[in-house]
Protein backbone atom coordinates (compact mmCIF):
# COMPACT_ATOMS: atom_id res chain seq x y z
CA UNK A 1 0.00 0.00 0.00
CA UNK A 2 2.79 2.39 0.92
CA UNK A 3 4.74 1.61 -2.25
CA UNK A 4 1.64 2.22 -4.39
CA UNK A 5 0.96 5.51 -2.62
CA UNK A 6 4.51 6.66 -3.21
CA UNK A 7 4.46 5.64 -6.87
CA UNK A 8 1.25 7.57 -7.37
CA UNK A 9 2.85 10.81 -6.21
CA UNK A 10 6.37 10.42 -7.63
CA UNK A 11 5.29 10.96 -11.21
CA UNK A 12 4.74 14.60 -10.27
CA UNK A 13 8.47 14.99 -9.74
CA UNK A 14 9.18 16.34 -13.22
CA UNK A 15 12.90 16.29 -13.87
CA UNK A 16 15.05 16.02 -16.97
CA UNK A 17 16.00 12.54 -18.08
CA UNK A 18 19.09 11.82 -16.05
CA UNK A 19 22.24 10.27 -17.41
CA UNK A 20 23.30 6.66 -17.43
CA UNK A 21 24.84 5.40 -14.21
CA UNK A 22 28.38 6.71 -13.80
CA UNK A 23 31.26 5.48 -11.69
CA UNK A 24 32.63 8.90 -10.82
CA UNK A 25 31.88 10.42 -7.43
CA UNK A 26 30.02 13.71 -7.18
CA UNK A 27 29.62 16.28 -4.42
CA UNK A 28 26.03 16.56 -3.12
CA UNK A 29 26.75 18.82 -0.17
CA UNK A 30 24.48 21.82 0.26
CA UNK A 31 25.97 25.30 0.62
CA UNK A 32 23.30 27.58 2.04
CA UNK A 33 24.33 31.12 2.88
CA UNK A 34 23.92 32.45 6.42
CA UNK A 35 20.90 34.47 5.33
CA UNK A 36 19.59 32.03 2.74
CA UNK A 37 16.08 32.94 1.54
CA UNK A 38 13.70 30.46 -0.09
CA UNK A 39 10.05 30.05 -0.98
CA UNK A 40 8.47 26.75 0.10
CA UNK A 41 5.17 25.13 -0.81
CA UNK A 42 3.87 21.90 0.73
CA UNK A 43 0.85 19.82 -0.25
CA UNK A 44 -0.13 17.09 2.19
CA UNK A 45 -2.76 14.39 1.79
CA UNK A 46 -3.37 11.71 4.40
CA UNK A 47 -5.92 9.01 4.98
CA UNK A 48 -6.50 6.07 7.27
CA UNK A 49 -7.89 5.60 10.77
CA UNK A 50 -7.69 7.16 14.20
CA UNK A 51 -7.66 4.58 16.98
CA UNK A 52 -9.55 5.20 20.23
CA UNK A 53 -10.64 3.13 23.20
CA UNK A 54 -14.33 2.91 24.00
CA UNK A 55 -15.35 1.87 27.51
CA UNK A 56 -19.08 1.20 27.55
CA UNK A 57 -19.69 0.43 31.21
CA UNK A 58 -16.60 1.68 33.01
CA UNK A 59 -15.83 -1.83 34.27
CA UNK A 60 -14.76 -3.99 31.34
CA UNK A 61 -11.49 -3.35 29.47
CA UNK A 62 -11.89 -0.67 26.84
CA UNK A 63 -12.29 -1.92 23.28
CA UNK A 64 -10.29 -0.37 20.46
CA UNK A 65 -12.33 1.38 17.80
CA UNK A 66 -11.28 2.65 14.37
CA UNK A 67 -12.52 6.01 13.12
CA UNK A 68 -11.94 6.87 9.49
CA UNK A 69 -9.89 10.05 9.05
CA UNK A 70 -8.50 12.20 6.27
CA UNK A 71 -6.35 15.32 6.07
CA UNK A 72 -5.76 17.72 3.20
CA UNK A 73 -3.37 20.60 3.95
CA UNK A 74 -1.69 23.39 1.99
CA UNK A 75 1.27 25.41 3.26
CA UNK A 76 3.14 28.18 1.49
CA UNK A 77 5.80 30.30 3.17
CA UNK A 78 9.02 32.24 2.80
CA UNK A 79 11.89 31.01 4.95
CA UNK A 80 14.99 32.95 5.96
CA UNK A 81 17.88 31.00 7.46
CA UNK A 82 19.46 32.88 10.39
CA UNK A 83 23.05 32.87 11.55
CA UNK A 84 23.37 31.68 15.19
CA UNK A 85 23.84 34.56 17.61
CA UNK A 86 25.97 34.68 20.76
CA UNK A 87 22.86 34.60 22.94
CA UNK A 88 21.60 31.52 21.09
CA UNK A 89 24.81 29.66 21.81
CA UNK A 90 24.71 30.67 25.46
CA UNK A 91 21.11 29.50 25.91
CA UNK A 92 21.58 26.39 23.74
CA UNK A 93 18.36 27.34 21.95
CA UNK A 94 19.36 28.62 18.53
CA UNK A 95 16.75 30.25 16.32
CA UNK A 96 17.38 28.41 13.06
CA UNK A 97 15.07 30.31 10.72
CA UNK A 98 12.13 32.66 10.48
CA UNK A 99 9.13 32.10 8.21
CA UNK A 100 6.21 34.09 6.91
CA UNK A 101 3.20 31.99 5.90
CA UNK A 102 1.13 33.21 2.95
CA UNK A 103 -1.03 30.13 3.29
CA UNK A 104 -1.56 27.59 6.07
CA UNK A 105 -4.89 25.81 5.94
CA UNK A 106 -6.28 22.30 6.14
CA UNK A 107 -9.45 20.25 6.05
CA UNK A 108 -9.57 17.47 8.68
CA UNK A 109 -12.28 14.83 8.89
CA UNK A 110 -12.67 12.19 11.59
CA UNK A 111 -15.66 9.87 11.43
CA UNK A 112 -18.62 12.22 10.88
CA UNK A 113 -16.99 15.41 12.18
CA UNK A 114 -14.75 17.90 10.42
CA UNK A 115 -12.64 20.99 11.04
CA UNK A 116 -10.92 23.53 8.82
CA UNK A 117 -8.09 25.15 10.81
CA UNK A 118 -5.99 27.94 9.38
CA UNK A 119 -3.22 30.12 10.72
CA UNK A 120 -4.48 33.42 12.12
CA UNK A 121 -3.60 36.59 10.18
CA UNK A 122 -1.71 38.05 13.15
CA UNK A 123 0.34 34.86 13.71
CA UNK A 124 1.82 34.31 10.24
CA UNK A 125 5.34 35.17 11.35
CA UNK A 126 6.85 31.93 12.68
CA UNK A 127 10.22 31.13 14.22
CA UNK A 128 11.95 27.76 13.87
CA UNK A 129 13.97 27.02 16.99
CA UNK A 130 16.04 24.10 18.23
CA UNK A 131 15.38 23.27 21.87
CA UNK A 132 17.71 20.49 23.10
CA UNK A 133 17.24 18.46 19.92
CA UNK A 134 13.47 19.02 19.52
CA UNK A 135 12.69 21.53 16.79
CA UNK A 136 9.86 23.88 17.79
CA UNK A 137 7.78 26.31 15.80
CA UNK A 138 6.19 29.33 17.46
CA UNK A 139 5.03 32.86 16.71
CA UNK A 140 7.03 35.83 18.07
CA UNK A 141 3.74 37.78 17.96
CA UNK A 142 1.99 35.65 20.59
CA UNK A 143 0.86 32.16 21.58
CA UNK A 144 -0.83 29.78 19.15
CA UNK A 145 -3.81 27.47 19.74
CA UNK A 146 -2.89 23.79 19.53
CA UNK A 147 -4.72 23.24 16.23
CA UNK A 148 -2.79 26.06 14.54
CA UNK A 149 0.49 24.76 15.94
CA UNK A 150 -0.30 21.27 14.63
CA UNK A 151 -1.18 22.80 11.26
CA UNK A 152 2.33 24.14 10.65
CA UNK A 153 4.42 21.60 12.59
CA UNK A 154 4.09 18.87 9.97
CA UNK A 155 6.29 16.02 8.76
CA UNK A 156 8.77 16.97 6.08
CA UNK A 157 10.25 20.06 7.75
CA UNK A 158 11.81 21.88 4.78
CA UNK A 159 14.62 23.39 6.87
CA UNK A 160 16.17 19.94 7.33
CA UNK A 161 15.97 18.74 3.72
CA UNK A 162 19.62 19.68 3.12
CA UNK A 163 20.67 17.60 6.13
CA UNK A 164 19.55 14.48 4.28
CA UNK A 165 22.46 14.93 1.87
CA UNK A 166 25.75 13.00 2.21
CA UNK A 167 28.79 14.66 3.78
CA UNK A 168 31.21 12.85 1.41
CA UNK A 169 31.23 12.55 -2.40
CA UNK A 170 29.18 9.58 -3.70
CA UNK A 171 28.84 7.57 -6.90
CA UNK A 172 25.73 6.08 -8.46
CA UNK A 173 24.36 3.37 -6.20
CA UNK A 174 26.22 4.60 -3.10
CA UNK A 175 24.14 4.83 0.06
CA UNK A 176 24.42 6.63 3.39
CA UNK A 177 22.60 6.42 6.72
CA UNK A 178 20.64 9.21 8.37
CA UNK A 179 21.19 10.52 11.87
CA UNK A 180 18.33 10.00 14.34
CA UNK A 181 18.42 13.67 15.40
CA UNK A 182 17.97 14.81 11.81
CA UNK A 183 15.11 12.39 11.22
CA UNK A 184 13.39 13.49 14.45
CA UNK A 185 13.43 17.10 13.26
CA UNK A 186 12.55 16.24 9.65
CA UNK A 187 9.59 14.05 10.70
CA UNK A 188 8.43 16.34 13.58
CA UNK A 189 8.93 13.70 16.26
CA UNK A 190 9.51 14.32 19.97
CA UNK A 191 12.31 11.76 20.02
CA UNK A 192 13.71 8.82 18.03
CA UNK A 193 14.70 5.49 19.59
CA UNK A 194 15.46 3.52 16.42
CA UNK A 195 16.46 5.02 13.07
CA UNK A 196 17.10 2.66 10.16
CA UNK A 197 16.86 5.03 7.22
CA UNK A 198 19.21 5.30 4.26
CA UNK A 199 19.43 7.32 1.07
CA UNK A 200 20.97 6.14 -2.19
CA UNK A 201 22.11 8.12 -5.22
CA UNK A 202 19.78 6.91 -7.97
CA UNK A 203 21.06 8.85 -11.01
CA UNK A 204 22.43 12.22 -12.05
CA UNK A 205 23.50 14.48 -14.89
CA UNK A 206 25.33 17.79 -15.07
CA UNK A 207 22.42 19.71 -13.53
CA UNK A 208 20.54 17.39 -11.22
CA UNK A 209 20.91 14.38 -8.95
CA UNK A 210 18.02 12.12 -7.99
CA UNK A 211 18.13 10.44 -4.58
CA UNK A 212 15.88 7.79 -3.06
CA UNK A 213 15.30 7.40 0.68
CA UNK A 214 13.77 4.46 2.54
CA UNK A 215 13.63 3.01 6.01
CA UNK A 216 11.86 2.73 9.35
CA UNK A 217 11.84 5.08 12.35
CA UNK A 218 10.58 4.28 15.87
CA UNK A 219 10.01 7.20 18.20
CA UNK A 220 7.58 9.30 20.23
CA UNK A 221 4.98 11.75 18.95
CA UNK A 222 2.78 13.75 21.35
CA UNK A 223 3.75 11.35 24.13
CA UNK A 224 2.79 8.18 22.23
CA UNK A 225 5.00 5.50 20.69
CA UNK A 226 4.97 5.51 16.91
CA UNK A 227 6.47 3.60 14.00
CA UNK A 228 6.97 5.22 10.60
CA UNK A 229 7.83 3.47 7.35
CA UNK A 230 9.33 6.16 5.16
CA UNK A 231 9.86 6.38 1.40
CA UNK A 232 11.03 9.48 -0.46
CA UNK A 233 12.45 10.73 -3.71
CA UNK A 234 14.30 14.04 -3.70
CA UNK A 235 15.97 16.16 -6.33
CA UNK A 236 19.28 17.95 -5.76
CA UNK A 237 20.00 20.92 -8.03
CA UNK A 238 23.76 20.83 -8.62
CA UNK A 239 23.87 24.46 -9.75
CA UNK A 240 21.88 25.85 -6.83
CA UNK A 241 23.51 23.38 -4.38
CA UNK A 242 20.19 22.54 -2.71
CA UNK A 243 17.23 20.17 -2.61
CA UNK A 244 14.49 21.73 -4.73
CA UNK A 245 11.87 18.96 -4.85
CA UNK A 246 11.00 16.27 -2.34
CA UNK A 247 8.16 13.77 -2.53
CA UNK A 248 7.57 11.87 0.68
CA UNK A 249 5.30 8.96 1.61
CA UNK A 250 4.88 7.75 5.20
CA UNK A 251 2.97 4.83 6.66
CA UNK A 252 2.51 5.59 10.37
CA UNK A 253 1.30 3.26 13.09
CA UNK A 254 0.97 5.21 16.32
CA UNK A 255 -0.16 3.70 19.61
CA UNK A 256 -3.08 5.13 21.54
CA UNK A 257 -1.52 7.59 23.95
CA UNK A 258 -2.52 8.75 27.40
CA UNK A 259 -4.05 11.89 25.88
CA UNK A 260 -4.08 11.37 22.11
CA UNK A 261 -5.68 8.86 19.73
CA UNK A 262 -3.69 6.22 17.90
CA UNK A 263 -3.12 6.38 14.18
CA UNK A 264 -2.89 3.95 11.28
CA UNK A 265 -2.55 6.05 8.15
CA UNK A 266 -0.61 6.90 5.01
CA UNK A 267 0.53 10.47 4.34
CA UNK A 268 1.88 11.86 1.05
CA UNK A 269 3.70 15.17 0.76
CA UNK A 270 5.00 17.17 -2.17
CA UNK A 271 7.55 19.80 -1.19
CA UNK A 272 8.88 22.45 -3.56
CA UNK A 273 11.71 24.83 -2.68
CA UNK A 274 12.94 27.75 -4.78
CA UNK A 275 15.54 30.45 -4.01
CA UNK A 276 14.30 34.01 -3.54
CA UNK A 277 16.33 37.17 -4.12
CA UNK A 278 14.47 39.30 -1.59
CA UNK A 279 11.45 39.49 0.68
CA UNK A 280 9.29 42.39 1.81
CA UNK A 281 8.21 40.39 4.86
CA UNK A 282 11.42 38.84 6.17
CA UNK A 283 13.52 41.96 6.57
CA UNK A 284 16.46 42.68 8.87
CA UNK A 285 14.05 44.33 11.34
CA UNK A 286 11.93 41.18 11.42
CA UNK A 287 15.00 39.01 12.06
CA UNK A 288 15.94 41.25 14.98
CA UNK A 289 12.39 41.05 16.33
CA UNK A 290 12.49 37.25 16.30
CA UNK A 291 15.93 37.11 17.89
CA UNK A 292 14.89 39.41 20.74
CA UNK A 293 11.29 38.26 21.29
CA UNK A 294 12.23 36.30 24.41
CA UNK A 295 9.36 33.85 23.97
CA UNK A 296 9.60 30.33 25.39
CA UNK A 297 8.09 28.10 22.68
CA UNK A 298 7.38 25.11 24.91
CA UNK A 299 5.08 27.27 27.07
CA UNK A 300 3.47 29.14 24.18
CA UNK A 301 0.14 27.37 23.59
CA UNK A 302 -3.17 29.10 24.24
CA UNK A 303 -6.64 27.66 24.76
CA UNK A 304 -9.77 29.81 24.59
CA UNK A 305 -13.21 28.63 25.70
CA UNK A 306 -15.34 31.47 24.35
CA UNK A 307 -18.73 30.03 25.49
CA UNK A 308 -17.33 29.56 29.02
CA UNK A 309 -15.64 32.95 29.22
CA UNK A 310 -12.02 32.02 29.93
CA UNK A 311 -8.68 31.44 28.25
CA UNK A 312 -5.32 30.20 29.53
CA UNK A 313 -1.82 29.40 28.35
CA UNK A 314 -0.03 26.12 28.85
CA UNK A 315 2.98 24.17 27.71
CA UNK A 316 3.00 21.47 25.03
CA UNK A 317 2.75 18.58 27.47
CA UNK A 318 -0.88 19.49 28.28
CA UNK A 319 -3.49 18.06 25.87
CA UNK A 320 -7.19 18.90 25.79
CA UNK A 321 -9.06 15.58 25.99
CA UNK A 322 -12.65 16.71 26.61
CA UNK A 323 -14.87 19.73 26.05
CA UNK A 324 -18.20 19.65 27.84
CA UNK A 325 -20.95 22.22 28.22
CA UNK A 326 -19.47 23.81 31.35
CA UNK A 327 -15.95 22.38 31.55
CA UNK A 328 -12.73 21.54 29.74
CA UNK A 329 -10.50 18.57 30.62
CA UNK A 330 -6.77 18.26 29.97
CA UNK A 331 -4.19 15.58 30.56
CA UNK A 332 -0.50 16.12 31.06
CA UNK A 333 1.77 13.59 29.38
CA UNK A 334 5.53 13.49 29.85
CA UNK A 335 7.69 10.93 28.03
CA UNK A 336 4.65 8.73 27.51
CA UNK A 337 3.50 8.80 31.16
CA UNK A 338 0.25 10.29 32.40
CA UNK A 339 1.35 12.87 34.98
CA UNK A 340 -1.89 14.64 35.88
CA UNK A 341 -5.46 15.35 34.88
CA UNK A 342 -6.90 18.85 35.04
CA UNK A 343 -10.52 20.02 34.74
CA UNK A 344 -11.53 23.67 34.41
CA UNK A 345 -15.18 24.37 35.16
CA UNK A 346 -17.10 27.62 34.62
CA UNK A 347 -19.03 28.65 37.76
CA UNK A 348 -22.04 30.99 38.11
CA UNK A 349 -21.19 34.69 38.73
CA UNK A 350 -20.96 36.29 42.15
CA UNK A 351 -21.50 39.97 42.82
CA UNK A 352 -18.92 42.19 44.56
CA UNK A 353 -18.61 41.41 48.28
CA UNK A 354 -20.24 38.00 47.94
CA UNK A 355 -17.31 35.96 46.65
CA UNK A 356 -16.41 32.72 48.42
CA UNK A 357 -13.80 33.02 51.17
CA UNK A 358 -10.75 30.76 51.39
CA UNK A 359 -12.27 29.05 54.46
CA UNK A 360 -15.50 28.35 52.60
CA UNK A 361 -13.55 27.07 49.62
CA UNK A 362 -11.71 24.66 51.93
CA UNK A 363 -15.00 23.34 53.31
CA UNK A 364 -16.40 22.88 49.79
CA UNK A 365 -13.33 20.91 48.68
CA UNK A 366 -13.33 18.70 51.77
CA UNK A 367 -17.02 17.95 51.28
CA UNK A 368 -16.60 17.12 47.57
CA UNK A 369 -13.78 14.64 48.26
CA UNK A 370 -15.87 12.81 50.82
CA UNK A 371 -14.31 9.55 52.04
CA UNK A 372 -11.34 10.00 49.71
CA UNK A 373 -10.12 13.00 51.74
CA UNK A 374 -7.15 12.33 53.98
CA UNK A 375 -5.49 15.59 54.95
CA UNK A 376 -5.19 19.23 53.96
CA UNK A 377 -1.56 19.95 53.08
CA UNK A 378 -1.58 23.69 52.36
CA UNK A 379 -3.67 26.66 51.30
CA UNK A 380 -2.90 30.13 49.98
CA UNK A 381 -4.34 33.01 47.98
CA UNK A 382 -2.89 35.55 45.54
CA UNK A 383 -3.66 37.57 42.41
CA UNK A 384 -2.60 36.19 39.05
CA UNK A 385 -1.17 38.18 36.15
CA UNK A 386 -4.66 38.95 34.82
CA UNK A 387 -5.62 40.53 38.17
CA UNK A 388 -7.98 37.75 39.24
CA UNK A 389 -8.10 36.47 42.81
CA UNK A 390 -6.82 32.90 43.16
CA UNK A 391 -7.29 30.35 45.93
CA UNK A 392 -5.19 27.19 46.11
CA UNK A 393 -5.77 24.10 48.26
CA UNK A 394 -3.54 21.00 48.26
CA UNK A 395 -5.10 17.85 49.72
CA UNK A 396 -4.09 14.20 49.92
CA UNK A 397 -6.08 11.02 50.20
CA UNK A 398 -6.83 7.72 48.52
CA UNK A 399 -8.97 6.57 45.59
CA UNK A 400 -9.51 2.80 45.62
CA UNK A 401 -6.41 2.48 47.85
CA UNK A 402 -4.26 4.47 45.41
CA UNK A 403 -2.55 7.49 47.09
CA UNK A 404 -3.58 10.68 45.32
CA UNK A 405 -2.83 14.39 45.66
CA UNK A 406 -5.33 17.03 44.58
CA UNK A 407 -4.65 20.67 43.74
CA UNK A 408 -7.82 22.75 43.80
CA UNK A 409 -7.96 26.32 42.54
CA UNK A 410 -10.61 29.00 42.35
CA UNK A 411 -10.06 31.95 39.98
CA UNK A 412 -12.46 34.86 40.39
CA UNK A 413 -12.71 38.61 39.74
CA UNK A 414 -14.24 41.02 42.26
CA UNK A 415 -17.56 40.32 40.58
CA UNK A 416 -18.65 38.10 37.71
CA UNK A 417 -18.32 34.48 36.63
CA UNK A 418 -15.57 32.30 38.06
CA UNK A 419 -13.53 29.21 37.17
CA UNK A 420 -12.68 26.25 39.39
CA UNK A 421 -9.69 24.10 38.53
CA UNK A 422 -9.17 20.58 39.86
CA UNK A 423 -5.86 18.79 39.26
CA UNK A 424 -5.50 15.09 40.17
CA UNK A 425 -2.06 13.53 40.53
CA UNK A 426 -1.14 10.04 41.65
CA UNK A 427 1.56 10.21 44.32
CA UNK A 428 4.52 8.96 42.18
CA UNK A 429 3.91 11.83 39.74
CA UNK A 430 3.75 14.71 42.23
CA UNK A 431 7.42 15.63 41.88
CA UNK A 432 7.26 15.48 38.08
CA UNK A 433 4.32 17.87 38.03
CA UNK A 434 6.13 20.29 40.36
CA UNK A 435 4.51 23.76 39.99
CA UNK A 436 3.46 23.42 36.38
CA UNK A 437 -0.27 23.47 37.17
CA UNK A 438 0.21 26.77 39.02
CA UNK A 439 1.74 28.24 35.87
CA UNK A 440 -1.48 27.40 34.02
CA UNK A 441 -3.59 28.98 36.77
CA UNK A 442 -1.38 32.07 36.75
CA UNK A 443 -2.31 32.67 33.09
CA UNK A 444 -6.12 32.28 33.38
CA UNK A 445 -8.05 35.25 32.01
CA UNK A 446 -11.79 35.79 32.37
CA UNK A 447 -13.94 37.63 29.84
CA UNK A 448 -17.65 37.92 28.96
CA UNK A 449 -19.07 34.60 27.77
CA UNK A 450 -19.84 34.37 24.08
CA UNK A 451 -23.30 32.94 23.32
CA UNK A 452 -23.24 29.51 21.68
CA UNK A 453 -24.99 30.87 18.57
CA UNK A 454 -22.29 33.51 18.14
CA UNK A 455 -19.53 30.92 18.64
CA UNK A 456 -21.10 28.64 16.02
CA UNK A 457 -21.44 31.55 13.59
CA UNK A 458 -17.78 32.50 14.06
CA UNK A 459 -16.67 28.90 13.47
CA UNK A 460 -18.81 28.67 10.35
CA UNK A 461 -17.35 31.91 9.02
CA UNK A 462 -13.82 30.52 9.48
CA UNK A 463 -14.70 27.31 7.65
CA UNK A 464 -16.27 29.25 4.78
CA UNK A 465 -13.19 31.46 4.48
CA UNK A 466 -10.96 28.39 4.23
CA UNK A 467 -13.07 26.76 1.55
Amino acid sequence: MLQNALSACLFLLLVPVLGVAATEQIDLSARPAEHDLVGVSIELEAGGHNLVRVDADGKTPAAEQKLQMSVSARLKYEELRLAPSASDAKNNRPVLAVRYYDKAEAVLKVDETGRSPRLAEDRRLIAVESDHGRTMLYSPDGPLPREQLDLIDVVGNSFFAEQLLPTQPVANGDSWSHDSTVMASFLALDSVAVCEVQSVLDSYNANFAKVRLAGVVHGMSDGAATELEVRALYLFDRRLRRVTRLNLAIREKRSIGEATPGLDAVAKLQIKVEPLKSSTRLTADVSTKVATSGRTPNHDVVYEAAPLGFRFRHDRQWFVTGEQRESVTLRRVDRGDLVAQCTLTALPPKSAGRQVTLDQFEKDVTYSLGKSFGELVSSRQWQNTAGNYCYELVARGHVEEVPVEWHYYLVAPESGHRVSIAVTIEKPMVERLANIDRELVESVELFPKMPATQTAARAKAKDTAVK
